[in-house]
């Protein structure tokens, strides 16, 4: 049985953004034999319960952002459905949205959270739902033709959300449609630096690079898989980009 989503967000005019309760606990992170940035696989414990949002934000969410804090209404690749996945975001303004939501609905957010976009760990660990496996469901594209849109099945384009299987903890399209934004800097080397360290800094006048996650509807079945990790400029806009709402312990 999929678990309901533990609350909604009211953004206005009836729309609302659904979060599911993550509980705390531990995974195996990375892979093997993939992708070099993925290695070495090692234990993670998440200590304390977080929410994640149950779809990646979608249009309609995005536009009552976007006609409070934006100059100009956002201008997505693929329109014409509410429920679409908001895409063209760059990280920033994904990272301003979530400081909306603190801002502009803070009896809404649980107390002792606010609103951020995930890190990787929290991120990996709850698209995983406690698999081991390439996706949430298993390995191979068998599996993830059941839960995500990536370049075999999507037609060149996105799809509303909850069109697929969710995972075993009630999130849809961690899997494809589109990448996710996460809050953490993009290191190649990560999980083999002790502490881990930032990257070496960005050309002059170049932010650095974020972290991206989940493969979109335009990338093979590898990019899509739980462990992958890729890094791209936070200032870039691309029709195979959106994100996902985290609300995480803190002021």
């Amino acid at each position: 049985m999929i678990p309901l989503p533990s609350l909604h967000l009211d953004l206005g005019a009836g729309i609302r953004l659904p979060l599911h309760r993550i509980e705390p606990g531990s995974f195996l992170m990375g892979s093997r034999g993939y992708d070099p940035s993925e290695e070495p696989q090692h234990p993670v414990t998440i200590g304390q319960p977080f929410f994640l949002g149950t779809y990646p934000v979608t249009q309609e969410q995005f536009a009552q952002f976007a006609a409070a804090k934006l100059p100009e209404p956002h201008q997505n690749h693929f329109s014409g459905e509410a429920n679409l996945p908001a895409e063209n975001v760059t990280w920033f303004e994904a990272v301003a949205f979530c400081e909306w939501l603190n801002e502009a609905f803070p009896d809404q957010i649980p107390a002792g959270f606010r609103a951020a976009l995930p890190d990787e760990e929290r991120w990996e660990f709850a698209c995983r739902a406690g698999s081991r496996t390439e996706y949430a469901n298993g390995d191979g594209q068998a599996a993830l033709e059941e839960m995500g849109w990536f370049e075999e099945n999507s037609g060149k384009r996105t799809h509303p959300v909850g069109g697929k299987k969710p995972n075993p903890w009630g999130l849809y399209h961690c899997h494809g449609n589109v990448f996710e934004w996460m809050s953490d800097l993009w290191n190649p080397d990560a999980y083999r630096d002790e502490p881990q360290q930032a990257p070496a800094s960005a050309p002059a006048g170049e932010d650095p690079l974020r972290v991206i996650r989940g493969g979109s509807w335009n990338d093979a079945a590898g990019d899509c898989r739980s462990a992958r990790r890729i890094g791209d400029w936070p200032g870039s806009r691309n029709p195979v980009r959106g994100f996902r709402v985290c609300l995480v312990p803190g002021p």
